[in-house]
């Protein structure tokens, strides 16, 4: 059996498939004249570090990129929208701490990081990568940002006989730290860029005391490390380090608890 439809029939239904079509097509999103696609999505991350004074504050660095806009949940009932803010929490603990950053197009990534908050001493060196407005916190240095250091601006160039870097900070006593910094010789030919001294200047006791050895070229800065314990009464660690010589640069001196 055929079934035949009439010329006007079916000018009917094709007008009507037409206009479906039509109707279906105008409801997707099409993108704008001369857009182009985001490349660079926004990518969330941070790093935090406890205040010395006081261990309940922590200091927050935000490190996300491709964000304009933040969100901090710092898991304790309270936020913050600042780029690199500073929480005190309540006590001793583990928080579940989450920043979203999102962009101009309103992409957003998040993170969460556990803080853990405990009540000891964490050392820190001031000023460690050399940007410091009062240069007096290490003695006396002369800024230099070639070869590149790598923190990517300024390092410590000790090349006078003036020149010394000098910082006693609080430690913790029975303690194993590991402190270290990156450094660069302006010459391979010599003896050394600088003599180093670790210790506690209060009970007379040396951990480290050596000539900082010549880098294998002056374009790359090489990291150098130490690891010592502390005795049971240390309190204060001394870095000192005089100028070698041949002239050395320095950067991002550190010290960290070894667990």
């Amino acid at each position: 059996m055929k079934i035949k439809l009439s010329t006007s029939l079916t000018k009917n239904i094709f007008v009507a498939v037409t206009a479906l079509f039509t109707m279906t097509a105008c409801t997707e999103e099409l993108p704008g004249v001369g857009s182009i696609p985001d490349l660079t999505p926004p990518s969330a991350d941070f790093s935090y570090k406890s205040s010395i004074a006081n261990f309940k504050q922590v200091d927050f660095t935000n490190l996300s990129i491709s964000a304009g806009n933040f969100t901090w949940d710092f898991a304790d009932g309270t936020t913050s929208e600042e780029q690199d803010p500073s929480h005190v929490f309540a006590g001793e603990g583990s928080y579940d701490v989450m920043l979203k950053a999102t962009d101009g197009n309103g992409v957003q990534s998040d993170t969460v990081i556990t803080v853990s908050i405990v009540d000891e001493l964490v050392p820190e060196f001031a000023c460690n990568s050399f940007e410091c407005s009062d240069r007096s916190v290490w003695g006396s240095f002369s800024g230099s940002g070639s070869p590149t250091p790598p923190d990517g601006d300024t390092g410590a160039k000790l090349q006078s006989a003036t020149h010394v870097l000098d910082q006693t900070i609080k430690v913790t006593g029975g303690v194993t730290y590991n402190v270290s910094f990156h450094y660069v010789s302006a010459s391979s030919s010599g003896t050394s860029c600088g003599q180093f001294l670790l210790e506690d200047p209060d009970n007379g006791v040396t951990f480290v005391e050596e000539g900082i050895e010549l880098t294998p070229n002056a374009s790359d800065y090489v990291y150098k490390s130490f690891v010592i314990n502390t005795e049971v009464n240390t309190e204060n660690l001394r870095f000192y380090l005089l100028p070698g010589d041949v002239t050395g640069r320095y950067d991002l001196v550190e010290i960290k608890k070894v667990d």
